[in-house]
């Protein structure tokens, strides 16, 4: 199976409104960037890069576009967005602001204090809690997250997949 074109094209250009997004936020500060209205954004920034994916594939086949070839267009165009989000917040944390990780774990600390949720676990819990999110915010964590989250994104292409695909016109 070939890779789709159109598809990488798309998931380039919402990555790169998506790196755009990520940067702004940034220099809006830590609170903008674990608002939770940047977090949708992003989602919703994925989510059309997948249906203006399968509409460029789509209108580039003559005749079917079977569910398959529509899910691997989305799941191509979301691996392709998220991994240029990777990318920016990964140099982001590396090498513009190598300090970076440390601001959001206060900031994470102070949410997690006021909301009250440390009175609930216990204290060893808390530590190596705090250590799994210190690892998830280096490279390596930031990584492995993506990966994992290309599964949401499978699961995301499958309906998005359902939604585009379009029966041959030839056929009865």
């Amino acid at each position: 199976m070939k890779i789709p074109m159109q598809s990488l094209q798309q998931g380039a250009a919402a990555g790169v409104i998506l790196v755009v997004l990520k940067l702004v936020a940034y220099l809006l500060g830590i609170e903008a960037m674990t608002s939770g209205w940047v977090g949708f954004g992003q989602l919703v920034l994925v989510v059309a890069g997948m249906f203006m994916a399968c509409a460029m594939e789509r209108k580039a086949v003559d005749g079917a576009f079977t569910f398959g070839e529509a899910f691997m267009a989305a799941l191509v165009a979301a691996a392709t967005t998220t991994f240029l989000g990777l990318g920016m917040d990964v140099v982001l944390g590396s090498i513009i602001d190598p300090d970076l990780s440390e601001k959001m774990m206060a900031f994470t600390m102070q949410e997690l204090e006021a909301s009250g949720v440390f009175s609930m676990v216990p204290e060893d819990q808390v530590e190596g809690m705090l250590a799994d999110v210190e690892w998830a915010m280096k490279p390596a964590g930031q990584a492995l997250s993506w990966a994992l989250g290309l599964l949401f994104w499978g699961v995301v292409s499958l309906i998005v997949g359902a939604i585009m695909k379009r029966a041959d016109p030839a056929q009865f």
